[in-house]
């Protein structure tokens, strides 16, 4: 089971299982956005993420670009290690983010706050499943 967030096949699967996810659905009815992942490696390359989530269902999901975070209505960085923490669910996106392993660049925290349980079961669906 792979979790690279980052990877095009990865991406794709993911987007399938959120869209198969009730517990995604649900936590997610109402919530609209569009975000990218980053993924900052130590020595200074990143990798990105494109997510658009609608009324619980994830409408785009694919590789990201830098010009993807003016779109963005939020962008969120971390580590491979943390971003693979977040998707086994070893730790929650506010957890990360309270001790400074998640990074929100842009976007209001309080927007996200009521969402947080969305944006947990977002990033599990990324370990659920073989690929």
């Amino acid at each position: 089971m792979s979790t690279d967030l980052f990877s095009a096949p990865v991406i794709a699967a993911w987007q399938q299982r959120l869209n198969r996810s009730t517990r995604f659905a649900e936590a997610a009815a109402g919530w609209s956005g569009r975000f990218v992942l980053v993924e900052r490696e130590t020595d200074g390359s990143e990798r990105r993420t494109w997510v658009v989530v609608d009324d619980g269902r994830c409408t785009d999901a694919r590789p990201g670009t830098p010009l993807d975070e003016q779109a963005a209505d939020f962008v969120l960085a971390a580590t491979p290690a943390t971003w693979a923490d977040l998707a086994s669910a070893r730790t929650t996106p506010a957890t990360a983010a309270l001790v400074g392993r998640l990074s929100l660049i842009k976007g209001d925290l309080f927007a996200l706050v009521p969402r947080a349980k969305a944006a947990a079961e977002l990033l599990r669906a990324a370990a659920e499943g073989d690929l």
